[in-house]
């Protein structure tokens, strides 16, 4: 069989979670075409994929000497790094994501300088989010380190995001992507910061609550709750529905649906806002309590948030404004393809002081993470 139709074949398997079968195939290829970059670029990007970027490393590497043009596989060797904890390396390879195929063309043009460093005292500078709403309020952090080096803020994220950030005494405004964007004297992508500074795992910044829901949300959310008598936690299972990672990321609602039943003694809230009229119906049958059309956007989620005891989510957005929030946060991943910045076999984060990381022992066991999840219901004091 010709290589190019073993890595056509490899990337199927990959596609349909057969993931042995896949690496047979590209290591068959290989066997075949010791030049194929291709066929090394996959091969190690599912070894990452199934847990072990060390392992990736090399194929990586030799792709990316075979093919010194492609990026993608200068961008797969900045998740490994960056999953591995060696921000180092994966900060200044991760700049390769502005010609990576998903996020190609969305690098914006501007005129002014980019910031790389220079003085920013007396400076006014433009940060630009990217990516997701997650990524944007994880990177949020950062801009706490611009302010106390004396940058006046000026911050453009999606318009999801902007009455969550309103407000902040450290910005001089907030817009959305389609609104006229500022003169300043620089600007930088969120989610480059980091590299700029330097950050490593040993001096990330670790703030408990970098993002404040507004007050006067919190107090509406409190008379619209109640009083709280028993364990109050909130939930999200899915995130974009639409998007062939989060396939993976997502747990089935059924796995949910069993956990919430078999923990009648907690007041469940829904934080899942695009949920199904049936799973609605389900959710209201296990007692779970839902607020269609209240919930308006990551503010009011923000507000909510803060009279939970618990916040537990999958691999969302949620799961990172809850971190921002300080709010006690249980993230339930996946085993296939766990993002960077979960890093490995670690229950706690550096990212978040009040998060504990549920895993997969093994790929799609959700069964496992819901039955620790249920341990640890069990055990919390509020």
């Amino acid at each position: 069989m010709q290589t190019d139709m073993l890595i056509a074949q490899g990337n199927t398997h990959r596609e349909n979670h057969q993931y042995e079968a896949a690496l047979a195939c590209y290591a068959q290829a290989l066997t075949q075409d010791r030049t194929s970059s291709a066929a090394f670029n996959n091969y190690g990007n599912v070894l990452r994929e199934v847990g072990d970027p060390a392992g990736a490393l090399p194929f990586l590497e030799r792709a990316a000497q075979l093919e010194p043009r492609d990026v993608t596989c200068r961008f797969n060797q900045a998740v490994c790094w960056l999953l591995l904890g060696d921000y180092a390396r994966g900060w200044p390879a991760y700049e390769a994501r502005w010609q990576y195929e998903h996020l190609a063309g969305t690098q914006p043009q501007l005129t002014q300088p980019r910031w790389t460093g220079q003085d920013l005292r007396g400076r006014s500078i433009l940060v630009i989010g990217e990516q997701g709403h997650g990524d944007c309020i994880q990177f949020s952090r950062f801009l706490w380190n611009l302010h106390q080096a004396g940058a006046k803020i000026y911050l453009e994220v999606t318009e999801g995001l902007v009455p969550l950030f309103q407000g902040s005494p450290i910005l001089a405004s907030v817009t959305g992507y389609t609104q006229t964007r500022p003169a300043t004297d620089y600007w930088t992508p969120i989610m480059s910061i980091p590299g700029v500074l330097g950050v490593t795992l040993d001096n990330l910044p670790r703030p408990v609550n970098y993002i404040t829901a507004h007050s006067e949300l919190q107090d509406q959310w409190r008379e619209r709750l109640g009083a709280k008598t028993r364990l109050r936690v909130g939930l999200a299972w899915s995130g974009r529905r639409d998007a062939w990672l989060n396939q993976h990321k997502g747990m089935p609602f059924e796995t949910m649906l069993s956990l919430i039943q078999r923990n009648p003694q907690t007041e469940w809230i829904n934080l899942q806002i695009d949920a199904t009229q049936e799973e609605s119906e389900q959710l209201s049958q296990a007692g779970v309590r839902l607020f269609p059309g209240t919930i308006r956007g990551f503010h009011d989620t923000a507000a909510l948030m803060m009279h939970m005891d618990v916040v537990l989510s999958v691999d969302t957005a949620i799961a990172h404004l809850a971190g921002a929030l300080g709010r006690p946060t249980w993230v339930m991943l996946q085993k296939f393809a766990v993002d960077w910045r979960w890093l490995l076999d670690r229950n706690d984060s550096p990212w978040y002081s009040t998060a504990r990381l549920f895993r997969q022992p093994d790929f799609d066991d959700w069964r496992s993470v819901t039955n620790a999840v249920h341990q640890y219901l069990g055990w919390f004091k509020v």
